[in-house]
């Protein structure tokens, strides 16, 4: 079984809003059982702040979704543990890493400071924005502004990068993407999107943009929301569509990876409706002429990789 990393759940609306336990199987589509039955050795949780909370309460939202990490994280020992430092990698297999996210840069509250505190509490990668404008930057529902990064935004980045935190584009608008582009010195992360040559979506990045990624070291990360992948390409072949045209606009397979959405999104592609079901698409790549190698740089070596190179030595004390 090729060992895999998602790059994007949402799990922990599930943990703080429903009372998912972690050791229900089937109750959501990443649980412990999934997880192990595909194969999984790394996954991201984002702390998704909904749109009921911007601005006002997107501090205190981040804070319940984080506390909800550490609780599952902590009540799952055996089997997860938080992956914060770089040598911590070398566990990645032995158990789940759990990689802390927040998913809306309006949790800093336009505080870089507060950047510094998530670092303690654990988180390892923020998403700038979602769809909607904050202080960062613009989302993706504002692509007509052409509007990017804002001066906030660009101190933000370099203090992530300073402090060993990996920057997440998903949801931003062009403008901003591109000022990414020239910005970022290390490699960064588009963690859950889909190629926009293969479904026209806002959400989704186009050829040249896979490409300037790829030539920053930068990952995609595939999703598996049939909006973002196209109606006739909701299914298991669809994403494999995306990822092999990902494959071609970035030169090769070694900057491209997977983001499920999962728990996040309403529905998902036929065949892939939990973790559990991953092995279907490693066999569909595999079937198009994949080989090992190159399957299992897609599946979780290339992400693995990324962190190797961007996660902070420890003792992790925050640079001055």
């Amino acid at each position: 079984m090729f060992q895999a990393v998602d790059a994007h759940c949402d799990t922990l609306l599930k943990v703080r809003d429903d009372g998912f336990s972690f050791s229900d199987d089937g109750a959501a589509a990443v649980s412990a059982g999934s997880l192990r039955r595909g194969g999984v050795v790394l996954q991201f949780l984002a702390a998704y702040i909904g749109e009921a909370y911007k601005p006002y309460g997107s501090l205190r939202r981040t804070l319940e979704l984080i506390e909800a990490y550490h609780r599952m994280v902590n009540g799952h020992r055996r089997f997860l543990f938080p992956l914060r430092w770089k040598e911590e990698m070398t566990q990645v297999g032995n158990r789940c890493g759990a990689l802390l996210a927040i998913e809306g840069g309006e949790a800093l509250a336009g505080s870089l400071a507060l950047l510094d505190i998530f670092f303690r509490l654990g988180v390892r990668s923020i998403g700038l924005t979602w769809n909607q404008r904050n202080l960062l930057a613009d989302g993706s529902w504002e692509e007509g502004s052409r509007g990017g990064l804002t001066r906030f935004g660009r101190q933000v980045v370099d203090r992530m990068e300073a402090l060993g935190m990996v920057v997440d584009a998903a949801h931003i608008a062009p403008a901003g993407f591109w000022d990414l582009v020239a910005l970022c010195r290390r490699p960064w992360l588009v963690s859950h999107t889909c190629c926009r040559s293969l479904q026209d979506h806002p959400r989704n990045i186009d050829d040249r943009q896979i490409a300037a990624l790829a030539e920053k070291g930068g990952i995609m990360g595939i999703t598996f929301y049939p909006e973002f992948l196209g109606e006739s390409r909701g299914d298991v072949e669809g994403v494999a569509d995306h990822i092999e045209q990902a494959c071609q606009a970035g030169g090769g397979v070694e900057h491209v990876g997977i983001g499920s959405d999962f728990d996040g999104a309403d529905r998902f592609a036929h065949g892939l409706e939990g973790a559990c079901c991953l092995p279907r698409l490693w066999e569909a790549l595999g079937r198009r002429g994949f080989l090992d190698d190159q399957i299992r740089a897609v599946a979780g070596g290339n992400l693995i990789r990324l962190l190797a190179q961007s996660l902070p030595e420890r003792p992790g004390e925050i640079p001055e």
